[in-house]
């Protein structure tokens, strides 16, 4: 049985300035940030080393998804690494909320999409994670996202998906 991609739940956007994306998103578009926060990923595996990830994040509300901007804290980091590599603020990836990751990564061996881990990171000690999946789409990175049920209860009660 094949698995589809949920519906789109955000686009990740890397910012050197969130307060700068975020003036620029008001004044274009009329839309306001909101839930801006600075996380730290303690034990996040990236590019096979052991990471404390820290990131401010400022969510864009768009109707049924949303954007993601993501400001670097800590380096190494995917997003520092993504600013200089990218030359600048840009797509990053696009992110998907699914029961469970791991079919999802046996779904691509099988098509023969050798899933390249570019990040782990566990998202509190409910069980919850997200990795970033490289070459497993055209252009950006894709982000799963697996929610505890505790997780999940909490996101239903802010209706924030």
């Amino acid at each position: 049985m094949t698995l589809k991609l949920p519906p789109l739940l955000h686009v990740g956007i890397v910012v050197a300035d969130l307060e700068a994306a975020a003036q620029d998103y008001r004044r274009r578009w009329g839309v306001e940030t909101e839930s801006v926060m600075e996380m730290t990923f303690p034990g996040a595996g990236y590019e096979g080393a052991e990471i404390a990830l820290t990131a401010t994040y400022g969510f864009v509300r768009t109707g049924a998804s949303e954007i993601e901007f993501i400001q670097p804290g800590s380096t190494p980091s995917p997003y520092a690494d993504f600013l200089e590599q990218n030359g600048g603020d840009g797509v990053h990836h696009l992110a998907y909320m699914v029961e469970a990751i791991e079919p999802y990564l046996e779904q691509l061996a099988e098509a023969g999409t050798v899933p390249r881990i570019l990040l782990d990171a566990s998202l509190g000690d409910d069980g919850g994670r997200f990795v970033y999946v490289d070459g497993a789409a055209h252009g950006p990175v894709v982000e799963l996202i697996e929610l505890s049920a505790t997780q999940r209860e909490e996101m239903a009660e802010r209706n924030a998906f």
